[in-house]
């Protein structure tokens, strides 16, 4: 086998395990995030400072899974938030918080989505408040905030920024049937953070210009 496709073999191995990512988060209840100085890890981003807030959805019955894809980490949280009153009664009503900071290298990219659903008068939302380069209780600017909502259609929202080190958010999750027949449930959140350059361009560009060298050596 001629010598520089050898090369750009090995390389391309050593590059597809360079891009492999990584994660310290667990996947599973809430409660283990919630746990005293509990700080995890995916990729570049550090994710710490845990909070949950709910008097009838116990952190037990929220499901965590870390999204692992370089240049764009977060998480999934799953639950089964969810009212109705189309059999008649008063409005109902299901609101939970979730809160926690995203720590990392140039951070410029905050998402949110939720899957959902509503019938009559109910409605499904998720707002989020947040915070760059502080806490949401003591923000060196003023707090900003993300809001999707259902009905009307809208199941995602997400906010660009310049690089920052760190970002706080706080998800409020309300279901609300409101007066009646109505019911609304909200399954699914997801919130991701994202990067201009993940690592994985700024690797496979050194490794294209090592093997254009590489390839340079080998013609004399």
């Amino acid at each position: 086998m001629n010598r520089f496709y050898m090369i750009l073999l090995a390389s391309t191995v050593l590059a597809s395990s360079g891009f492999a990512t990584t994660t310290t988060c667990p996947t599973g209840s809430l409660t283990a995030y919630l746990a005293p100085s509990f700080s995890c890890m995916t990729n570049g981003l550090t994710f710490s400072n845990w909070g949950y807030t709910d008097l009838n959805v116990a952190a037990g019955s929220v499901s965590v899974t870390p999204q692992t894809v370089l240049g764009d980490e977060g998480f999934q949280f799953q639950s089964a938030w969810n009212v109705n009153n189309t059999n008649g009664g008063g409005e109902l009503r299901e609101d939970s918080l979730i809160s926690f900071t995203a720590t990392g290298p140039g951070i410029t990219n905050l998402e949110l989505f939720f899957n959902g659903s509503v019938t009559g008068t109910g409605s499904a939302n998720v707002t989020e408040q947040y915070c760059l380069n502080g806490t949401l209780t003591n923000c060196p600017g003023p707090l900003g905030q993300l809001s999707v909502t259902n009905p009307p259609p809208g199941f995602s929202d997400q906010v660009f920024f310049a690089p920052v080190q760190s970002i706080s958010v706080s998800k409020d999750i309300l279901v609300d049937t409101g007066s009646g027949p109505g019911s609304a449930m909200i399954s699914q959140v997801v919130n991701n953070f994202s990067s201009p350059e993940p690592l994985s361009f700024v690797l496979l560009g050194s490794g294209l210009l090592g093997l254009g060298l590489l390839r340079k050596r080998i013609k004399r």
